[in-house]
């Protein structure tokens, strides 16, 4: 078992993508635990983590080895005290599956419950990241994984001594884990390939717009943070941080001299501008693993009143990525160096947010981000001399305060689009095609004086 166990550790595959590292080793120590009891289980864990280096600090070996060791000596009670048998003992398929099998599994789910405790203390510990969060996405992500683990380790105990194939079974076994390690190899190769794509796409905005260097790799890390508060799922959360990074994409089609032009600008320039979330979504509709990030890239800049763009949707009618995205992007933007002023303090610019909540912003969305600036360090966004001076004039789109005033200074500039049609002038609630080949509707000058008296 301890032959085994090295080897687990030494075909390991580190990265499968989205933080995942495939390894057979949790088999080995559940199935140690029924086999050799919990002395024997603990000691292969501990030393088959203990020479599994991967790049690891001296520290971070023995805490794992020590966790190992741990959960292969708690599986091993735990089997015992619920009436887990001697397999030499045990005949006949059913005593098997209720003298072996369900302690078996018992114990597989305590040892889950203990490598998701110990991980989620020192996650806390060393980022801050709150332990009901990462419990709950370890036990989403894994909880299957043990149970297959347990069902592996019970056909290889069975194998082992009522089939009397001995150390062979090792090999009728592994084998067929062997081709799922290939296969979440290929996966890893694939979210690889994803994460390029989405780094292409950033850098190509960012190139673009150079005064935005680094804002997407900051909303997707806030967006993430806010979405565990709103206990989001776990797919919800992959929607919302593939939207968080490509929410600006659209500013590849937006002309150059409006992105790095001073202000004043003309009603034509504004329009342009507006129409980048739109534009986005024609960049990347076509992309399939970006198909649900689509509605967050496009509504990001609707408000929580109706007056955003560019279809002029309200409330809950926003899709939940698009209001987090809206209040990361916000908050980004003000804790951010400019030219005209220097970045607030997290504190003041959750209080300018909060100023703007039920009217520009979702309320529960702001107690969100209340929530994630208690808990994380967030260091401000400075800029050089020479950065400021670059900047100079620039119009950041996301700032609230800077958007306010153009709107107010600029009376024919103002990019309002009109709430929804009534139904009676035809079947499309709110305007336009949802793909994004509409432009933003940009009203005369009597209706936006309409709407900046609304509240």
């Amino acid at each position: 078992m301890l032959v085994l166990g090295l080897l687990s550790s030494v075909v390991r595959e580190r990265d499968v993508g989205s933080n995942i590292t495939f390894s057979f080793l949790s088999i080995i120590i559940i199935s140690s635990a029924v086999l050799i009891g919990p002395v024997g289980s603990a000691l292969v864990g501990a030393i088959s983590m203990a020479f599994d280096r991967g790049g690891r600090s001296a520290v971070a070996r023995l805490f794992n080895a020590s966790m190992a060791g741990l959960q292969g000596a708690v599986g091993g009670l735990v089997y015992l005290a619920v009436g887990g048998a001697n397999l030499a003992q045990v005949h006949g398929a059913g005593v098997l599956i209720m003298r072996v099998g369900l302690p078996l599994m018992v114990a597989d789910v305590v040892q889950m419950l203990i490598n998701a405790l110990l991980l989620a203390g020192i996650v806390r510990l060393s980022s801050g990241v709150p332990p009901r969060r990462f419990l709950v996405q370890m036990i989403t992500n894994s909880g299957v994984a043990y149970i297959g683990y347990g069902v592996i380790g019970f056909l290889f105990l069975i194998l082992w001594v009522p089939a009397d194939v001995g150390p062979f079974s090792a090999i009728l076994i592994l084998a067929p884990l062997f081709v799922a390690r290939w296969a979440f190899v290929q996966y890893g190769e694939e979210q690889r390939a994803h994460e390029r794509t989405l780094s292409a796409l950033v850098t190509a905005v960012e190139t673009k717009d150079p005064n935005a260097a680094g804002h997407s790799a900051r909303i997707a890390r806030l967006a993430e943070w806010m979405a565990e508060p709103l206990s989001m799922g776990t797919q919800e959360v992959q929607a919302l941080r593939y939207a968080a990074m490509l929410h600006d994409v659209g500013k590849i089609g937006v002309p150059t001299r409006v992105l790095r032009r001073p202000r004043p600008l003309s009603l034509v320039d504004l329009e342009a501008l507006t129409r980048h979330s739109s534009l986005g979504v024609k960049v990347v509709r076509d992309i399939e693993f970006l198909s649900g990030c689509l509605d967050g890239i496009r509504h990001h800049h609707e408000r929580w009143d109706g007056l955003g763009y560019p279809d002029g949707l309200a409330g809950d009618e926003i899709p939940l990525i698009s209001r987090v995205i809206a209040v990361a992007d916000a908050f980004d933007a003000l804790t951010t160096d400019r030219a005209e002023r220097p970045a607030l303090t997290p504190t003041q610019a959750l209080k300018q947010i909060e100023q703007r909540r039920g009217r520009q912003f979702d309320p529960h969305v702001v107690a969100a981000l209340a929530t994630v600036v208690d808990r994380h360090e967030r260091p401000l966004t400075t800029a050089t001399e020479e950065e400021l001076e670059q900047m100079r004039g620039y119009l950041d789109h996301d700032d609230p305060i800077a958007w306010e005033h153009v709107w107010t200074a600029a009376p024919r500039s103002r990019p309002v689009v009109p709430r929804p049609e009534p139904a009676t002038a035809g079947p499309q609630r709110h305007g336009g095609d949802q793909n994004g080949d509409e432009t933003p509707r940009i009203p005369d000058e009597s209706a936006v004086a309409e709407q900046v008296r609304a509240p």
